[in-house]
């Protein structure tokens, strides 16, 4: 497949209207294939069709962009792409597209308010204006999009396709909805954010098998004229609440997962791991912005050691770097950002191409869960003001990362797809409000083959609370609370004590033990002297501890040759030092020997991996504002004694010792990125 060792990419983002006579008309697909060709570039994503549905080719359907003058860019690109030697992915907006929002108003996508979205003014999540959605439950728009997929494929010759927006920016009442709804479960849809309720579960459960089905249908329409080309959807909004309807389900309809992020390095790492793991096919692919911090930003770019790190941090997950630049309206290039900057990063990052992939050495794995992405609690909301934001089920999961980071301990992030063959020695769910019946097999098996869980939080499953011996009877009232350690559980609780016990900063769930066959208590929990909320207190400017119960709030249980640890509150969210502590001691105490040891500080992370019976190591000077300074004096234990390390590219010994049956291999000083092999 094209895809493999192709690692250099680039998009040229172009959503340019036609109001205007120069719009688009300085393009000059010679100097913009040269600028390719000088920086390195292995494939270039153009565009054929914008959030504009104004096409970029001569097309049977819709309207050509009247700047280009019936000139035919995309085919130009593709035969000048192929001439230097670059694969193309064709770009096809999906959803978002004005011109068949203007056409067709029959297609247009409802909002929970009755609004179409070019109704909006000033509002959040594309509600300004400026977006025309439309459903893609509706069967003329599919039509629409199949015949402009088909005329595509037939028309030129290229590798890849990247349909964008495969998701929907609201909840959609539109008639196509509604009836699909009422054809499958003869139910209306629902009004009301009610998490409680098995009939909206469903109907959300229903919008993502939806979305699911619309790509596998969009694939299949490509694949059907051209099954040579391969299909990527967009999969950025994976992160992103329900609304959206975007799951793991998409990765059905694709061949290698890929989506957009413009968030720091954390948030890249964490996507990275998740998309190496649920990508049917590697490469997978990260796209950010040439804009610093995004493409609102039109003008600002990201300093070469921002944009270098983001490429080597794709590239050692086994991932492919887009660059997604932003044209200028009249179609003109910033031909320097080429010649100088991603030339000079893409010269360094290309010579570490044939060392990665391979198998990731990890201790433990955190399980997104891409179907449970809400708030259990949130109920009794009319649909027109819920919320959009991303919530615990996102900041508990990438809280944990960060603690694994800061701590040295080697972690993946991993989808439902993968927990079946995990091996991890423990797997988190951090604050997973649902698991499904398959996802429950798929636990109870890892946990017979020996893997142990820490839980946070919601319990999922009554298959799980089963496991535990437990069974939930709420949450408490006070929204401020405290985990007092018991003597069991005082070594893991270090810094604190039933006396002085830990702050969670928020409502903490409830059990009763139903089996203490193999169970003990790690802590109880404490409530404030005064409920939170209320007018009275103890203290004027805080909640102390005052009421001290032996209701179990952190427990163990062990089940077979496994334990599982459930946490009444996510404490990998806490912001102190001490509390964030408490959270990786309980985390090490599930693990067996780790992989490695070091001191490398807390936005350093250490990967490892196995390719071709050789062992690498690659460190990531993870610093979100630049300037990154370098840090020094970082050590790496791995078990065994005699090893040697050497740079890869320079080929330098690194420094090593033998310490107590492990080799510690010396790091003197750490730029942006450094990558070794052992031996």
């Amino acid at each position: 497949m094209w895809i493999e060792g192709n690692y250099r990419r680039n998009l040229m983002d172009m959503h340019i209207d036609d109001w205007n006579e120069e719009f688009l008309s300085k393009i000059n697909c010679k100097e913009y294939v040269n600028a390719l060709q000088d920086a390195g570039v292995q494939a270039a994503m153009v565009k054929a069709k914008s959030h504009t549905g104004l096409c970029y080719y001569p097309s049977g359907i819709g309207r050509m962009h009247k700047g280009l003058k019936g000139r035919d860019f995309l085919g130009e690109m593709i035969q000048r792409c192929h001439n230097a030697g670059i694969a193309v992915e064709v770009y096809f907006t999906q959803v978002f597209d004005n011109w068949a929002y203007e056409n067709h108003p029959e297609w247009r996508s409802i909002g929970p308010d009755g609004k179409n979205f070019r109704e909006y003014r000033d509002g959040d999540w594309f509600k300004n204006g400026r977006y025309g959605i439309v459903c893609p439950n509706n069967e003329g728009y599919r039509e629409y999009v199949k015949v402009n997929l088909q005329e595509l494929n037939r028309n030129y010759r290229f590798e890849g396709m990247f349909l964008d927006m495969t998701f929907w920016p609201d909840v959609c009442y539109c008639p196509s909805c509604r009836k699909k709804y009422l054809n499958e479960t003869g139910k209306e849809l629902p009004r009301t954010v009610q998490w409680k309720s098995a009939h909206f579960r469903e109907f959300v459960y229903h919008r993502e098998k939806w979305m699911a089905e619309y790509a596998e249908f969009a694939t299949k329409a490509v694949k059907a004229t051209n099954p040579e080309v391969t299909v990527e959807h967009q999969f950025s909004m994976i992160t992103s609440p329900w609304i959206n309807a975007s799951s793991e389900l998409l990765m059905e309809a694709v061949d290698y997962a890929g989506g957009d992020y413009y968030g720091g390095f954390l948030q890249q790492t964490f996507i990275n791991k998740y998309y190496k793991n649920v990508s049917p096919k590697l490469p997978f692919i990260y796209h950010t912005s040439r804009c610093d911090p995004e493409l609102a930003y039109h003008t600002t770019t990201k300093t070469k050691e921002e944009l270098l790190l983001h490429v080597i941090t794709a590239l050692v997950h086994n991932g492919a770097f887009l660059l997604v630049d932003a044209i200028n309206p009249d179609g003109s290039i910033v031909p320097e950002v080429y010649h100088g900057l991603l030339k000079d990063i893409y010269a360094v990052t290309s010579r570490y191409e044939k060392y990665i992939s391979g198998n990731f050495h990890h201790n433990a794995a955190v399980w997104f869960a891409s179907h449970a992405k809400y708030d259990i609690d949130e109920k009794d909301i009319d649909m027109s003001f819920k919320s959009f934001g991303r919530n615990i089920y996102l900041e508990a999961p990438v809280a944990a990362t960060s603690i694994l980071r800061s701590n040295n301990i080697a972690y993946e992030v991993i989808g439902s797809r993968n927990i079946s063959k995990e091996t991890a020695d423990v797997l988190l769910l951090s604050h997973v409000a649902v698991i499904r019946e398959e996802e429950m097999e798929a636990l109870e098996e890892y946990i017979r083959r020996g893997g142990n869980l820490y839980i946070s939080g919601p319990i999922g499953n009554t298959r799980l609370e089963q496991l535990l011996g437990i069974k939930v009877t709420g949450k408490t009232e006070h929204q401020f609370t405290y985990l007092s350690p018991t003597a069991i559980g005082e070594s893991l609780f270090e810094g604190f004590s039933s006396k002085v016990p830990l702050t969670v900063p928020m409502a903490q769930y409830e059990i009763e033990v139903e089996n203490d066959e193999g169970l003990r208590v790690l802590a109880t929990q404490t409530l404030p002297y005064t409920m939170t909320g209320t007018d009275s207190f103890a203290a004027i400017h805080s909640n102390p501890p005052g009421i001290f119960t032996d209701k179990p709030a952190v427990i163990e249980k062990t089940v077979g040759n496994s334990k599982i640890i459930w946490s009444a509150a996510p404490l990998e969210i806490s912001r102190p030092y001490l509390s964030r502590q408490v959270f990786q001691k309980i985390i090490r105490s599930l693990c067996k020997e780790l992989v490695f040891e070091s001191n490398a500080p807390k936005y350093v992370e250490v990967i490892n991996w196995s390719k071709e019976n050789r062992e690498y190591f690659a460190l990531l000077n993870q610093q979100e504002e630049p300037p990154i300074v370098p840090v020094y004096d970082i050590y790496i234990d791995i078990l065994g004694e005699g090893k040697t390390a050497k740079q890869l590219v320079t080929e330098a010994v690194l420094d090593s010792e033998n310490i107590n049956g492990k080799t510690r291999i010396h790091i003197k000083k750490l730029e942006m990125f450094l990558m070794f092999e052992v031996q």
